[in-house]
């Protein structure tokens, strides 16, 4: 492969290739990647680096259930949702992180083309040449020409793939216009057939030369590849591309699977089981979730299950647990996740019946750095609770338990599972949007990470059992906020007005901000102090009500008993 940055400064062209080693090479396969940022984007360059070094990372990061095609295709669309936010932030027009996309994957005995833009990829199979590739653009003025698709234009993708079969000595070239542009089929089906095997990459540097000895003014970049073996497809890989891994059997302290030794049992419920489990080669602790049999033929259930290793592979933060791949492959479907020591929030409550309010805003604050990583990513965890949060010694706290996690980028494309926007977590600390049907947002975590904390204060929920029984508009409308100094007199006043804040029942009346929220937590804000209260119905409505239904009744009782004396 080459790139040359032409008669211009800056090379907007980014390429790269992935050859992996051992067992990734038959689960995943090769990958070559090609993306030409579009020139009147801000960010062009930008967006086409992004565009590489995420599809080389999350391909091989994505899990083996997943067939080549849903793999490629929720990648795509999850590096697109991320570059238009980038865009929408960061530049005037929105659109500052545009680029073009190819990408093609060798796997088994097929090839896996997935195209946004005017990039090409081109198969020279004997002596035919054929562009596989059709270019996303349209024309109009007198020569003018611009793209119909390009990754970050818009949120929604619409995706070019296709597969098709290999055989030996197949070549695939891959180009970026500036080389496509500038010179014809028939130079590029010379240059590639007279390649020799090891001068691939000056056959790319002659290509690009070529180009630019032809009048071209544009970035050059092309990577070429040859088929020289070609995989056999076993029963079990026909499995993997076509279903699912198979659940695994009932594990047990001792046996081992996949490279992994069973230590013990940690917890088991009807959704899932996780065990405590040793890799065998360095000895590291490690934690196997399996799903549980009773859901063995329910595709939303496996589609969240899969998705929790895939998205504990994206998170890096010490606040957060991630997932590991395993070391010799998968044949059962489980996740591995990264071991956490320390008890369980809800453990350290029980413990901790009354904390110091400080050691409640530390930890509040670290989940909450936590969440909002995970929203750096797009990603909203959607089951917050004391259970899914561990006490580490040295990280503090760290969430835990992806398995109803929702990607923005992924929800668009996953048809089945896209309207699902119904409670997935435990009830108590369940947003009221999800009981409404509503769809969900960060003000959602922030909800239950408040009613996370109000518990630590006050060893309660902030609106008491009925919330739980709440399934209407009608139903949150009359429920009282139980103030939390109710509980505990060592709650400060304007702590629990930002309390009452995060888990408003509205999402608009809630922080439009984490930062607001976790500097709230700490420093007095004057509006929640009691002079600066606010009307007592905006502070509390129902009793208001309530106090003026009375006085009337109290008044037309007077009346009447004026009338008759």
């Amino acid at each position: 492969m080459h790139s040359d940055p032409g008669p211009n400064e800056q090379n907007d062209d980014c390429l790269g290739v992935r050859v992996p080693e051992g067992v990734e090479l038959g689960t995943k396969g090769v990958a070559a990647v090609i993306a030409d940022g579009v020139s009147a984007a801000e960010y062009g360059k930008q967006a086409a680096e992004i565009c590489v070094q995420g599809f080389l990372s999350d391909y091989y990061d994505a899990p083996e259930a997943w067939t080549v095609a849903t793999c490629g295709s929720k990648v795509l669309q999850s590096l697109n949702r991320w570059l238009y936010g980038l865009g929408q932030s960061n530049s005037l027009d929105g659109r500052g992180y545009v680029t073009t996309m190819t990408s093609l994957v060798f796997k088994g005995q097929s090839a896996h083309l997935f195209h946004v833009g005017d990039t090409r990829i081109y198969r020279i199979r004997g002596t035919d040449f054929e562009q596989l590739t059709r270019d996303h653009s349209f024309s109009f003025g007198k020569g003018g020409s611009g793209l119909a698709r390009a990754m970050g234009m818009d949120t929604g993708l619409d995706i070019e793939t296709a597969s098709f079969p290999l055989e030996l000595g197949d070549r695939y070239l891959l180009t970026t216009d500036g080389i496509h542009g500038f010179i014809t089929d028939s130079v590029l089906k010379e240059v590639v057939l007279a390649a020799r095997e090891g001068d691939f990459d000056q056959a790319c540097r002659l290509l690009c030369q070529k180009a630019i000895e032809a009048g071209g003014n544009d970035n050059c970049s092309a990577i070429l590849i040859e088929v020289q073996g070609v995989g056999t497809a076993s029963k079990r890989e026909h499995q993997r591309n076509f279903q699912r891994l198979p659940f695994p059997p009932d594990l047990a302290p001792g046996m081992k699977i996949d490279g992994y030794e069973i230590e013990k049992e940690l917890q088991a419920t009807s959704r899932s089981q996780t065990y405590l489990a040793r890799e065998i080669e360095t000895g590291q602790l490690v934690v196997l979730k399996t799903p549980s049999v009773n859901f063995e033929d329910d595709a939303g259930y496996i589609e969240r299950f899969v998705m929790e290793g895939w998205i504990g592979k994206k998170l890096k933060n010490e606040h957060l647990a991630g997932a590991y791949v395993p070391p010799r492959g998968q044949y059962f479907l489980y996740t591995v996740l990264e071991y956490i020591e320390g008890p369980s929030l809800e453990e350290w409550m029980k413990a901790n019946p009354k904390p110091d309010v400080r050691q409640v805003t530390s930890i509040a604050r670290q989940i909450l750095h936590g969440l909002r990583a995970m929203h750096r990513l797009e990603m909203l965890h959607q089951d917050l609770k004391p259970s899914n949060v561990i006490i580490h010694p040295t990280r503090g706290a760290v969430i835990i338990d992806y398995g109803s996690t929702r990607v923005a980028g992924l929800q668009e494309i996953d048809a089945p599972f896209a309207g699902q926007h119904h409670a997935l977590g435990t009830l108590g600390y369940s947003a009221p949007e999800y009981f409404l049907e509503k769809l969900p947002n960060r003000k959602s975590d922030l909800f239950s990470l408040g009613v996370i904390i109000y518990e630590m204060l006050t060893g309660k929920l902030p609106y008491g059992e009925k919330y739980e029984r709440c399934h209407s508009v009608r139903d949150f409308s009359v429920l009282e906020y139980h103030p939390a100094t109710k509980f505990n007199s060592h709650v400060p006043v304007w702590l629990d007005g930002a309390l009452r804040k995060a888990v408003a029942i509205s999402p608009q009346r809630r922080y439009e901000s984490y930062s607001e929220f976790e500097y709230d937590l700490e420093h007095p804000n004057p509006k929640f102090l009691p002079e600066n209260a606010g009307p007592f119905i905006e502070r509390n409505p129902v009793l208001f009500w309530k106090l003026v239904a009375g006085a009337l009744l109290l008044a037309e009782a007077a009346t009447l008993v004026w009338f008759l004396w």
